[in-house]
């Protein structure tokens, strides 16, 4: 996620910390009181935090703390609620893990709706259910054998490992989600459901697929001499993306490399230099090195598979500099990154970001042609050479020990603007993705704040546009115009300039 992204999202989550939502009820609707008492399971009062939500996700409330006789009340606009129950830890901080569902369920899924009615009070009573273990087993999808040195991840206090089998930590009885993977990385990880039952007798049976690996020496590409402390990461074939894991599995003293956890398919390797180093990054090649994703060897791996590719031969590094300006000011660009690929963290992995004089400075690139992505604010995001898309890149060619300076004037590009709102016409907060309709690259980004959204991307070209609405406890994602698949998205023309209108409806369709 680019410095851009990133600043929208937190103005959008500021947003939310101070008012209960978007969609949430004005002063003059119609207001009851919900009355909450929680017990133990002995009787006695309950210490928690309570979030009381909408149905329809339309209004929330949380962190609305139990009183030592362990009541609450509130005062919300009339409709239907769930309610959850979350118990503290000794030093106060919420325990997520045993949070509970009104009445003794463990989701929101399996929660049930209490009706607040306006100018009455709602009485409601739970008792905390008693947390339960349960046992988990694996096997594997290929051999269907039982998979050894299972774990479990619950959070940072529950993380247990096994052998063929691991006792999962207590949890309110139903069907709870947990993270199981391998103590060794043999198999690939997964969210699986597991049914607690109230007398501890609850099993699950996980299918997991065997993780491939691939093995590699990466060494100096003049001298043969072995580099250590590369990094190499894998990344989907032909596409030029990179996830956001760069520094996980790294060169030994010896310049061996072991890339671990890869699902089977086509796969593109990246590596890159220890910080500091003298050598440059690379997309590995047939031969050598390039920066160029569509000239990188394409290892095609199996579940479980193996395969040990050529050594990775570094070279060594130069610099790219240069400032950005907008192209309709002329004025530097002081927020935002220049990377080799779009991006989803909170700093930016593989690039920089410019400084308050629109300068960068990117000094761990190969030698080779390199396409750059500048995304910036109050203009659309675009390749070297200006442009949406990385195939049509003008390429930055970096020198050994040298410095090549590029500049670029980013265009303001076509400004798409309108609403986001609800199956029922409210305004809500949520994410948009602008791809092109024939590549499937992201070409924009924003995260609305208020039900109104607006982005500026180049034009003109077919997209499709994706949305993710994001409500307490729950997920839903989908695609203009209705569509549930990429598929059936609706293409959407962008022109060359000025505005388009495009308002978004999103529905409850759960996401993937």
């Amino acid at each position: 996620m680019s410095i851009v992204r990133r600043v929208l999202g937190a103005l959008a989550v500021a947003a939310l910390a101070v008012t209960a939502a978007p969609t949430a009820a004005g002063a003059a609707d119609p207001a009851g009181v919900l009355h909450l008492t929680v017990t133990r399971l002995d009787g006695s009062p309950a210490a928690g935090n309570v979030a009381v939500t909408a149905a329809d996700s339309s209004y929330d409330k949380d962190l609305l703390p139990l009183d030592e006789s362990g009541r609450l009340s509130v005062e919300v606009p009339a409709g239907d609620y769930k309610i959850a129950i979350t118990p503290v830890y000794g030093d106060g901080q919420d325990d997520e893990v045993l949070r509970q569902w009104v009445p003794g369920r463990s989701s929101w899924a399996q929660a049930g709706t209490v009706r607040v009615s306006a100018g009455d009070t709602t009485e409601v009573s739970e008792r905390l259910l008693a947390p339960s273990g349960s046992t988990l087993r694996a096997r594997d999808a290929v051999t269907g054998a039982e998979v050894d040195g299972l774990c479990v991840f619950l959070d940072p206090r529950r993380n247990p490992c096994g052998d063929t089998r691991v006792a999962v930590p207590p949890l309110i009885p139903g069907p709870q989600e947990v993270w199981v993977y391998t103590r060794d990385d043999t198999h690939l990880p997964r969210y699986a459901t597991v049914n607690v039952l109230a007398d501890g007798s609850g099993t699950a049976v996980v299918v997991l697929t065997p993780a491939a690996k691939v093995v590699s020496r990466v060494v100096d590409a003049a001298t043969g001499a072995p580099v250590a402390g590369a990094c190499v990461t894998p990344a989907p074939a032909g596409t030029g993306e990179l996830p956001d894991n760069p520094g996980r599995y790294c060169s030994d003293a010896s310049g061996n490399v072991r890339v671990g956890l890869v699902a089977a398919g086509s796969w593109n390797l990246f590596a890159r230099p220890a910080g500091g180093s003298a050598y440059g990054a690379q997309w590995v090649g047939a031969t050598g090195g390039t920066g160029d994703a569509k000239q990188a060897r394409v290892v095609t791996l199996r579940a479980g598979q193996t395969v040990t590719v050529p050594p990775i031969r570094l070279d060594r590094a130069g610099v790219v500099t240069g400032t950005v300006t907008s192209a309709a000011t002329g004025r530097p660009a002081t927020s935002g990154t220049v990377t080799l690929a779009p991006e989803s963290g909170f700093f930016p992995d593989w690039g920089v970001e410019l400084d308050a004089q629109g300068r960068y400075r990117i000094d761990w690139l190969g030698p080779y042609a390199w396409p750059l992505l500048f995304t910036t604010a109050d203009n659309a995001t675009q390749w070297s050479g200006g442009f949406a898309l990385r195939g049509k890149a003008v390429p930055v060619t970096v020198r050994a020990g040298a410095t090549t300076v590029y500049n670029l004037a980013v265009r303001r590009g076509v400004l798409v603007t309108g609403r986001l709102v609800d199956p029922e016409g409210r305004p809500v907060v949520a994410e948009l993705t602008v791809r092109n309709a024939c590549t499937r690259e992201v070409i924009g980004w924003t995260l609305d704040r208020d039900g109104e959204y607006a982005l500026r991307v180049l034009g003109p070209q077919p997209v499709t546009v994706a949305w993710l609405w994001t409500p307490p406890y729950v997920n839903y994602a989908g695609w203009y115009d209705g569509a549930t698949r990429p598929a059936d998205a609706t293409e959407v023309t962008l022109p060359g300039t000025g505005t388009l209108r495009l308002d978004v409806a999103v529905d409850r369709f759960p996401a993937g």
